[in-house]
């Protein structure tokens, strides 16, 4: 049961908060070829920045890589293993690669933030005093920790370190919980699911985190919509929410937030993969 629920930790942690340029969301919807090639020059140039000690600068990398492989080797892997094994398993091993190393950004920002804090241990075992300006930085990693995971496809190195995505993201919640139209909410719905420690009461939790991302996001965050989908109502086997829910995601304006259009883009794109597959995934 607890690999099967880490198979499904699909973590919309992109779909929640993607700011980034129109000219990228414009590809993505009516150019999708062009895209993943534009947003991997994005990462590369981000990364080709990496030559001081500039906090700021790792996480805008952590923050573009961990997005790009979720939207593109993630969407992809998810979509090719139903059809083709051991390719699906190719691309997510690329995907665990290209996360590890937004992670290792991610870890490097943090530590160039706060010099005290050398490795995880001292995060989780300190009393350590996060603030608003934390929160990017708590959320990016626990975002790529989330997609490692995933990809890992239960492996027991990356299993085991599920709490570190608990506590980055718990720790941004105490902050702000309504930080970026609640796109913390809305990464904590496929976390709630994912955890042992609930004693059943995980539908409970992640009900309350959707609700959440819709109040903060004016319901306009087609992510959580999908990820509410995709990681509870299938759980209980509610087939015609399931199908309603993503019917509305299909409708939506994607023009009314601009900063939740391009994650909007691949939400929309998840929710019509998600309907074709409905009679596989309900008994």
């Amino acid at each position: 049961m607890l690999i099967k629920r880490i198979l499904q930790f699909v973590c919309f942690f992109l779909l929640s908060f993607w700011v980034s340029s129109c000219t990228t969301a414009y590809y993505l919807e009516h150019h999708p070829d062009f895209a993943e090639d534009i947003f991997y020059r994005k990462v590369l140039s981000a990364e080709m920045k990496l030559t001081s000690n500039v906090d700021e600068l790792y996480l805008e990398a952590a923050k573009l890589r961990t997005q790009y492989t979720y939207a593109f080797l993630m969407e992809k892997a998810d979509r090719l293993i139903e059809d083709d094994y051991d390719a699906g398993k190719i691309l997510y091993s690329q995907g665990l690669a290209s996360f590890e190393k937004a992670i290792s950004h991610g870890k490097k920002a943090m530590k160039f933030r706060h010099l005290q804090l050398q490795n995880m241990a001292d995060w989780m075992m300190e009393d350590v005093t996060f603030t608003e300006e934390d929160i990017p930085y708590l959320y990016w990693l626990g975002a790529a920790y989330g997609g490692a995971i995933s990809s890992s496809r239960g492996k027991s190195k990356w299993v085991i370190q599920l709490p570190i995505v608990g506590y980055l993201l718990e720790k941004a919640l105490e902050i702000d919980p309504k930080w970026n139209s609640g796109a913390i909410h809305s990464a904590m719905i496929s976390y709630s699911m994912a955890r042992i420690d609930l004693m059943g009461k995980n539908v409970e939790q992640a009900t309350y985190h959707f609700e959440q991302a819709m109040i903060f996001s004016k319901g306009l965050d087609a992510g959580a919509k999908v990820s509410y989908a995709e990681n509870v109502l299938i759980s209980l086997q509610k087939k015609d929410e399931f199908g309603l829910l993503l019917k509305e995601v299909l409708n939506m304006d994607l023009d009314n937030d601009k900063n939740l259009a391009l994650g909007n883009i691949i939400a929309r794109e998840r929710a019509l993969w998600l309907l074709s597959r409905t009679d596989e995934l309900f008994y």
